[in-house]
């Protein structure tokens, strides 16, 4: 079974303060996308994707041939930049990992088990969930309360104040069957706050499509959100690499 990797990584990061693409901006040391793309070379992925945009040219300056490269004209929403990668994926088998490119200290065991149960589960696709207690700015897993059945993910933008109390949030980072998500991906429509086309709307429409639909959709439960803590400014990125020095520090004492 090949796999694949979708870094979403065409953002400028306005709240950055910088002119510098947001996962061009270093921690450690690294720049955040060299993270990722570090960990996915050290996996079994037959192939790594960079969805590149805003000064794209200086994140292919900074990777070079590792990745392959598809540009995002527009910014549209994180199932329009998937939507890039079409050419490249769209008559494959196999599963389709999509990280953000803002996400460097997530864990490659974490990616790992995102994989082996999708393989495992044979599912349309598994989604990376966490909980945080008041979560600002994320989308939440909706369930059915009899199944505990995925049926959807809500934008904060566009949740209802009951929706906005659920504590299960979506880290962004998916695990797809290949063949579902570009199936899948014409249907998403952008009928939202901010008129983008959400990745996260992908789980609707799956439940929608009959060849599709039967499959369930499942999640992988992080428990440490601070693999995934967003990085949208600079005290983020600080707070980045004030847990990237701590996880060093325990590593060296480990070491001993």
């Amino acid at each position: 079974m090949k796999t694949f990797a979708i870094i979403l990584a065409a953002g400028k990061g306005t709240r950055m303060k910088s002119e510098l693409p947001k996962v061009l901006h270093p921690i450690g040391g690294i720049p955040m996308v060299e993270h990722l793309v570090s960990k996915l070379e050290t996996m079994d992925i037959d192939e790594i994707i960079v969805v590149i945009g805003y000064k794209g040219e200086l994140i292919q300056q900074s990777l070079g041939p590792r990745v392959s490269y598809v540009v995002q004209r527009e910014q549209l929403g994180t199932a329009h930049a998937v939507e890039q990668a079409r050419s490249l994926l769209q008559d494959r088998q196999g599963a389709t990992l999509v990280l953000t490119g803002d996400t460097p200290l997530i864990k490659t065991g974490t990616i790992e088990n995102l994989i082996k149960v999708q393989h495992e589960t044979q599912s349309a696709g598994v989604v990376l969930t966490t909980l945080q207690q008041n979560p600002p700015g994320y989308g939440r897993i909706l369930r059915d309360k009899q199944t505990q059945k995925i049926y959807g993910i809500v934008e904060e933008r566009d949740a209802t104040s009951e929706q906005k109390k659920i504590q299960e949030v979506n880290t962004g980072i998916f695990c797809f069957d290949n063949q579902c998500l570009f199936q899948a991906l014409p249907f998403i429509k952008n009928q939202n706050v901010q008129q983008e086309f959400y990745l996260t709307d992908i789980i609707e429409a799956m439940n929608n499509i009959e060849k599709i639909k039967h499959r369930r959709f499942e999640s992988v439960l992080l428990e440490d959100p601070k693999e995934v803590m967003g990085i949208n400014n600079p005290d983020q990125l600080q707070e980045a690499e004030n847990v990237l020095q701590d996880r060093m520090k325990v590593l060296y004492k480990a070491r001993g």
